[in-house]
């Protein structure tokens, strides 16, 4: 008996300590603010949706934005992107091969001017954590391209009732390619992988994050997005923004510290002294590089601080954050009016989804603001509305937006994923804010389609669903 509480006792220290032990250089970063006009900012975005006859179209912005400046690129590009991968799940249906068509660019691109120093970061679930040989990783590994599988060990751990063993008995095995016995959940098609495989995705965390620079002549380009270079995910909805300025280099400040706690380094910037610095004179807007919990400080802080008269409009994936959650019923109680986004949480690479956590969540905001916080679902056929947006509209002031790669979550934003967000602080009058609070609003109104449908459509979530989520948004056991 003494032997067991022994165990309990070493898993229960495990646990705290990977709770709470010091976090990595660069994570839970802000930047200084950065004061850009408007003509330096591109807001992208992706949408699948049903046309007022019922045909599904696709309107994509961000990788083609993106696709062009890798072609324009002379000296660096520096990218992080989260799932990278041609993996299909259960569906044969594939809207485009992203991932074969931006490992393809970038070794043409790497063919054509040698000299051109490239970094790509990625997850290491798209190798199923060692289990597989990834293809595409492989070939631009080949072309000279410097790739960088994120160390997830040196990350705090968010699932506290399984890392501990995972810690204490199974990451010294490693993984390997060779010898898998179980099917390829991701893909029915693929090799087998091994059991580690399985037992290293069940720490469920992650590199989530989804940025990338370049430089453009003489400036430098960043872009900031919700959106995979995934093929499984290449219809989802997703936003972006593009910024031309300094803030790419607290981007690369972030991505230089995961690189050297993943055992590896970035290409040194020496080749971009001769980039010009931005000069910006009189700009009412400006722009902050956040990461992590400061995503969620910087969240609570604006939605928290708005009293009547003020808008809040939040579009999201997942909206899980018991804080969060808390502070958007506050905003109501104190007058903003409020009006939410939200994927519906149906589906996802071919596999059904049980609707949480979002309308466990929708069904606690509408009931105890007794109606006063309004909510449309984003009326999607198989893919998802994969967007993390929030804008707060001051009805005396700025137009504040956050977004990027984080969920409303507590994995997303307590300092246990990588994410990457951008704080924009604009005059309401200016183009880019327009351009957003339009966005927002057509997706509301359905204007010109068939964009969002109201709470009713996907019925309401029962006691089981709302302790569903609760537990799993405590306990770190799920993937949001």
């Amino acid at each position: 008996m003494t032997s067991v509480y022994i165990i309990i006792g070493w898993l229960s220290f495990v646990a705290l300590f990977q709770d709470l032990k010091p976090l990595q250089p660069g994570v839970n970063y802000q930047s200084e603010a950065y004061f850009i006009a408007d003509s330096s900012m591109e807001f992208l975005f992706d949408l699948t949706y049903a046309d007022s006859s019922g045909e599904i179209q696709h309107q994509q912005e961000i990788f083609d934005t993106l696709f062009a400046y890798i072609e324009s690129a002379q000296k660096y590009i520096l990218i992080d992107m989260f799932l990278f991968n041609s993996y299909k799940g259960p569906s044969n249906y594939l809207y485009k091969g992203l991932s074969l068509n931006l490992s393809r660019k970038l070794i043409q691109k790497k063919q054509e001017i040698p000299d051109i120093r490239i970094d790509f970061i990625t997850d290491p679930v798209n190798t199923l954590y060692g289990g597989v040989n990834h293809a595409e990783l492989d070939s631009m590994k080949q072309a000279g391209i410097n790739t960088i599988v994120t160390d997830l060990t040196k990350l705090r751990d968010s699932n506290p009732l399984y890392s501990p063993l995972w810690r204490t008995f199974f990451q010294w095995f490693g993984n390997t390619s060779n010898y898998g016995f179980l099917p390829n959940a991701f893909d029915k098609d693929s090799p087998a992988v091994t059991l580690r495989s399985y037992l290293g995705f069940l720490n469920l965390k992650a590199n989530h994050r989804k940025v990338f620079v370049a430089d453009h002549r003489d400036k430098m380009v960043s872009i900031i997005t919700s959106a995979n270079p995934h093929s499984a995910s290449s219809d989802f909805s997703n936003i972006g923004i593009l910024v031309k300025g300094e803030i790419w280099r607290d981007i690369y400040t972030t991505e230089k510290h995961l690189a050297e706690f993943s055992n590896s380094e970035l290409s040194h910037t020496r080749m971009l002294e001769s980039v010009s610095p931005d000069q910006v004179l009189e700009a009412q807007n400006s722009i902050q590089l956040i990461t992590e919990k400061r995503i969620r400080d910087a969240l609570i802080q604006h939605i928290g601080s708005t009293t009547q008269g003020d808008t809040i409009k939040i579009a999201m994936f997942y909206l899980a954050n018991r804080k969060i959650v808390k502070t958007i019923l506050k905003a109501s109680s104190n007058g903003a009016s409020i009006q939410l986004i939200l994927d519906p949480n149906k589906d996802g690479f071919g596999f059904h989804h049980n609707g949480t956590p979002n309308r466990p969540v929708v069904k606690e905001l509408l009931r105890k603001s007794k109606g006063a916080i309004r909510m449309r679902w984003f009326y999607t056929h198989g893919e998802q509305y994969h967007t993390k947006m929030t804008l707060v509209k001051k009805q005396q002031g700025t137009t504040t937006v956050i977004m990027g790669s984080s969920n409303m979550t507590r994995k997303n934003n307590n300092n246990y994923n990588l994410e990457t967000n951008v704080l924009l602080t604009l005059d309401p009058a200016s183009e880019i804010a327009l351009e957003i609070e339009n966005y927002f609003d057509a997706l509301w109104l359905n204007q010109g389609a068939n964009y969002t449908t109201d709470y009713t459509t996907f019925g309401d979530a029962g006691i089981a669903k709302t302790m569903l989520y609760r537990f799993q948004e405590f306990s770190g056991l799920s993937t949001y």
